[in-house]
């Protein structure tokens, strides 16, 4: 296994921290079948990520293998669970042990193949946005480039590891219309580890309402479903392609 692990622990937010280790904790009833197997792969991963913002704070924790992803997020006091693996994109709130399981798009099934890691991807959509490196910093000890994108609606500041294969250690986002700022820190970067394929189902406990896509959709739009609970739209959506 290796492992990045920088030191920017934000302290503010320790006690939500250990809180968030609970939903990891409670989780580890999940179903194992017999023939389940462990593989050790480079395309295992996982990370915490801290968002630091004036209306507080959320931690989430993720796992992917391919593009299959496990994501624990605090959301106040519900950790949410969201589990993106085929052609389905479930997501549940362990404490109130339910959730709704939903059927992909096409589109986002198709784009699976060139997605590769389904979380921390804020460099590449950076550089396709055409931001620009702007010079190197040190984030809690370790080499970083900074890179930057300037617009109509903001900016956006992005520090990543240096080398072939950068990953993001710290991203800051400036809404210029509210003149808010938000800070999304990365830490215990860990890949090439041993990861269950159950890892990737849902607890059989959890009760889940079933939608087809364009039945959710449709739900959605008339409030009489909980759309916000999806935080990883492009993973149940798709990326369109600007117009």
């Amino acid at each position: 296994m290796r492992f990045l692990n920088p030191k920017g622990a934000l302290r503010s937010a320790l006690s939500i921290v250990l809180f968030s280790i609970i939903s990891v904790l409670v989780e580890t009833h999940v179903a194992r079948a017999e023939d389940d197997h462990e593989s050790t792969s480079p395309d295992a991963w996982y990370v915490m990520t801290v968002i630091s913002a004036r209306s507080g704070f959320r931690v989430s924790h993720y796992w992917s293998h391919g593009v299959r992803l496990r994501a624990h997020t605090m959301l106040g006091v519900n950790p949410i669970t969201t589990i993106v693996s085929g052609n389905r994109y479930w997501v549940y709130d362990v404490l109130l042990g339910e959730g709704i399981e939903i059927k992909r798009s096409e589109l986002t099934i198709k784009q699976d193949a060139d997605r590769g890691r389904p979380f921390g991807n804020d460099f590449e959509r950076m550089v396709q946005s055409g931001g620009e490196r702007v010079g190197t910093e040190s984030v809690s000890g370790i080499p970083a480039e900074v890179w930057r994108l300037t617009n109509a609606a903001g900016r956006r500041t992005i520090w990543v590891t240096t080398g072939s294969a950068p990953i993001p250690l710290r991203v800051e986002n400036f809404n210029r219309e509210s003149g808010e700022s938000a800070t999304l820190s990365y830490s215990n970067w860990a890949s090439s580890f041993d990861i269950s394929e159950s890892f990737f189902v849902p607890s059989p406990a959890i009760s889940l309402r079933k939608f087809e896509y364009e039945e959710f959709v449709s739900e959605s739009l008339n409030g009489k479903v909980r759309s916000d609970l999806v935080l990883f739209p492009e993973l149940l959506h798709g990326v369109r392609p600007p117009n």
